[in-house]
C-alpha cells in the first residue's frame, strides 16, 4: 500500500528508473481518500504479493499529471469534466459514473451559527472558504451559488462572496481550513465533514444544490488489465460496501 499527495507539477514521470508496481496506480480526487485508502488495502488483500499505489490530488492537478505523462492505470474525478475531456483527448477510456456525494455547508465549532439558523444567515459569517473555479467542489459551489441568489437574492449573493477569504486546490484543503479554525465556513462534500468530526454539516436544499458525480476512467498509458481489475472490484459488492459506509452514495 503506498499513498502519494501530488503537488501541482510535482515530477512524479515515468522515467523515474524504479520498476513498475505489481499492482494499478490509481489518480484519486482528494475527496476520496479514505475510502479509495481501505478500498486499496481491501484490493491488495485479495490479491497478495501486489501493490497498489494510490496518488491523492485535485481532479484538475492529477488531470494535468496524466496530461504531462504520470503513468497510472485509472482516474477517478469527483466531477464528469475532467475525465471526459482525458478520453475526448484520447488519453482515457470507458467514462463511467461509480459514486456520488452531496455539497454541504461545514460550520466551525467556533463560529457563531446558532441553532435554527439557516442560509439566509451565511453573509454574518466573516471567514468563507470555497474551493477554486477550477477544482470539482469549486464548481458544484459555484453553481449552488448562482441558483441561491435566485432564492435569496443579489444582496446575498454579493455578502456571500465578499467574505470569501480563499480558494483551495481541493476539497480536503478547504474542509481543514475550517477545520483549524481558519475560517467560519466552506462548502464541501458530506464526507469531508465525516472526515473532521468537529465540524457541523448544514444541509443545502436538494433543488439548489447540484450532486456531486463521480466518475473513473481507464488510462490509454497504463496496463488495461491491472486497471481492469481495479475498476471491477471499485463496483463489486466489497467496493460499494465500502464507499457506502464513507458515505458515498451509489450511482444515479
Amino acid at each position: 500500500m503506498r499513498w502519494a499527495w501530488l503537488a501541482v507539477g510535482a515530477a512524479l514521470g515515468a522515467g523515474c528508473g524504479r520498476a513498475a508496481p505489481a499492482g494499478p496506480t490509481v489518480l484519486a480526487a482528494a475527496s476520496l481518500t479514505d475510502a479509495f485508502g481501505e478500498l486499496e488495502a481491501a484490493w491488495e488483500a485479495e490479491h497478495p504479493g501486489a501493490d497498489a499505489r494510490l496518488v491523492l490530488a485535485g481532479s484538475q492537478a492529477l488531470a494535468l499529471q496524466a496530461r504531462q505523462g504520470l503513468r497510472a492505470e485509472v482516474f477517478a474525478s469527483a466531477d464528469e469534466a475532467h475525465a471526459r475531456a482525458l478520453v475526448d483527448e484520447g488519453l482515457a477510456r470507458d467514462p463511467r459514473v461509480f459514486a456520488t456525494n452531496a455539497l454541504v455547508l461545514a460550520i466551525s465549532p467556533e463560529a457563531d451559527w446558532p441553532d435554527g439558523a439557516d442560509l439566509r444567515d451565511l453573509p454574518r459569517l466573516e471567514r468563507i472558504v470555497v474551493g477554486d473555479d477550477g477544482v470539482p467542489v469549486g464548481r458544484y459551489t459555484a453553481a449552488f451559488l448562482d441558483a441561491a441568489a435566485a432564492r435569496y437574492g443579489a444582496n446575498w449573493l454579493a455578502g456571500v462572496r465578499a467574505h470569501v477569504v480563499s480558494r483551495e486546490s481541493n476539497v480536503r484543503l478547504v474542509a481543514a481550513k475550517v477545520a483549524m479554525g481558519e475560517a467560519d465556513a466552506a462548502f464541501v462534500y458530506a464526507t469531508d465533514v465525516a472526515a473532521f468530526p468537529a465540524l457541523r454539516a448544514v444541509p443545502l436544499p436538494a433543488d439548489l444544490a447540484p450532486a456531486a458525480r463521480y466518475v473513473d476512467v481507464s488510462l490509454v498509458a497504463g496496463d488495461a488489465a491491472l486497471a481492469d481489475d481495479w475498476r471491477t472490484f471499485l463496483v463489486s459488492e466489497r467496493g460499494r460496501a465500502i464507499l457506502a459506509e464513507h458515505g458515498f452514495g451509489a450511482p444515479p
